[in-house]
Formats: structure tokens, C-alpha cells, sequence
């Protein structure tokens, strides 16, 4: 209701005003005023503008939460290792054989082999050496006989012992050890060469002593007898530990071995 009163009221005036003018025909005008746009009366409505509703912000995607497992890489720390260590009190004893011949004139003092423990020992907290385990052993006399075999000079000490790849060291004697052999140092001909110059002699001798044919040969046989007796007496012979021979050792020292 209100437009149509506001449109008939403008109009109406713009029918007087083209009157008052008296400039034109008043149809032409009454013509171009019904002319006008039909809704030239929204602009003078007293409704409030219609505004568009802003429109609602989209939300955000959010970003993927990083991974702290990814982002930090992970270590794993190994349990510690508990080795077990055992004990052999001294005077324990350990078996060995000997790995090589060792001998007066291949060995000298300073020089070093192994042997291996013959049989299982048991030590302290359930821990054993095994048989095989390599103990070092130390030249310490290496001398040949001279003039006999009871001169000859052969002996060692433990250095130390490998258990399952740990080394340890070791402290103790060489309580026990094989018979030595024997090798002369003079040749076979160096030998007879005595014994026949012993058996020249006594024949001298024997002719000197009865002037007969019986009293030499009796003479070179007694004469043999003592270039025998001094052959052996002045051979020289080294002496030799055999390959495999049997060595006892004693602990002076506790003993001390991983598990």
C-alpha cells in the first residue's frame, strides 16, 4: 500500500509541473511518466537493503601431526653382558701335551710354544676350562750336554693361557714334565774313530805287556773296551721334548677365567 500512495503522489505532482510549464502536450507527458520503470518505487522504499550473509570460512584442514617415532630415530641399546668368572686357587694343576718337539739345539732361551690342556678343569662359579685351551710356555734353559747326557738343559715356564678366546696370564711352575730324548751331537764316525783309537792303544799295549800274538789281540779288545767307554763319555747330545709329551703345570698365583 505504502509504494502504490508514493508512486500515485509522484505522479501526480509531475502532472502539475508539466502543467505549470505549459511547454508540451500534457498527454505526452502523462505518456512518458507511465513509461517509467514499474518498480522505480523500490528505490524509495523505507525497507532496509537486503545484504548478503557473508559466507561461512571454509575450515581449515589441519596439517597431519608429525610422527615422533618417525622424526627420531630409534637405537636400541643391547642388554649388558653378563660374562661369569671363575677361579683356580694356587696350587691347582692343569695336564698339557706339548704341540711340537722342542729341542736344545731349535730352541733357544726366550723362545715361546704352546701346549694344550689334556682334560676339563673346573673353577668357581660353575665356570671350566675346556680341554684344547692353549697355554704359552717360555724357554728358559736350553743347553746340549757336554761330555754326556746328564749336562743337557731343557726347561720352561707358563707364560699365559687362552680360555674361549680371552687371554690370561699365568702364573705357575712346570712341576712334571716327559722323559727327554737324546740325539748325539758327534757323528757315528766320530764315534768309531774313538773306539778304534782306544783299540790301537790296547794292542800296544799288549804287545809291550806280553810280546805275543794272544796278549795283543787280548790288549786291543781291553783297549777297545776304553775308547768305547771314553767315546761315550765325551758325546755331546742335545735333548728333546717330544711332540705330544705330557707337561703338568701348578698354579703359584690365583687364576682368573671368563665363563
Amino acid at each position: 500500500m505504502l509504494k502504490n500512495s508514493i508512486r500515485q503522489s509522484v505522479f501526480a505532482l509531475a502532472v502539475v509541473a508539466v502543467a505549470a510549464c505549459g511547454g508540451g502536450d500534457s498527454s505526452e507527458a502523462a505518456r512518458e511518466i507511465e513509461l517509467a520503470p514499474a518498480d522505480s518505487g523500490a528505490a524509495l522504499s523505507d525497507a532496509p537493503a537486503q545484504t548478503a550473509a557473508p559466507a561461512a570460512p571454509t575450515p581449515a584442514t589441519p596439517a597431519p601431526a608429525r610422527s615422533t617415532a618417525a622424526a627420531r630415530p630409534t637405537t636400541s641399546t643391547p642388554a649388558a653382558a653378563t660374562a661369569r668368572t671363575g677361579a683356580l686357587s694356587a696350587g691347582a694343576t692343569l695336564a698339557l701335551a706339548s704341540g711340537s718337539r722342542i729341542c736344545t739345539n731349535t730352541h733357544k732361551v726366550g723362545d715361546r710354544f704352546t701346549a694344550t690342556t689334556t682334560a676339563d678343569v673346573q673353577a668357581t662359579n660353575g665356570v671350566t676350562i675346556p680341554a684344547g685351551s692353549e697355554v704359552t710356555l717360555e724357554v728358559v734353559e736350553s743347553a746340549r750336554g757336554q761330555n754326556g747326557r746328564d749336562n743337557v738343559k731343557l726347561a720352561f715356564k707358563p707364560v699365559s693361557i687362552s680360555v674361549r678366546g680371552a687371554s690370561s696370564n699365568l702364573t705357575a711352575d712346570v712341576t712334571r714334565v716327559a722323559a727327554l730324548e737324546y740325539d748325539r751331537v758327534q757323528s757315528n764316525t766320530t764315534q768309531a774313530g774313538k773306539v778304534a783309537a782306544g783299540a790301537a792303544v790296547g794292542a800296544i799295549a799288549g804287545q809291550v805287556a806280553g810280546r805275543d800274538t794272544k796278549s795283543t789281540v787280548i790288549g786291543a779288545a781291553v783297549g777297545a773296551a776304553a775308547g768305547g767307554a771314553v767315546a761315550a763319555a765325551t758325546t755331546d747330545y742335545h735333548g728333546c721334548l717330544a711332540a705330544n709329551a705330557a707337561l703338568t703345570i701348578t698354579l703359584t698365583e690365583q687364576l682368573t677365567v671368563r665363563g
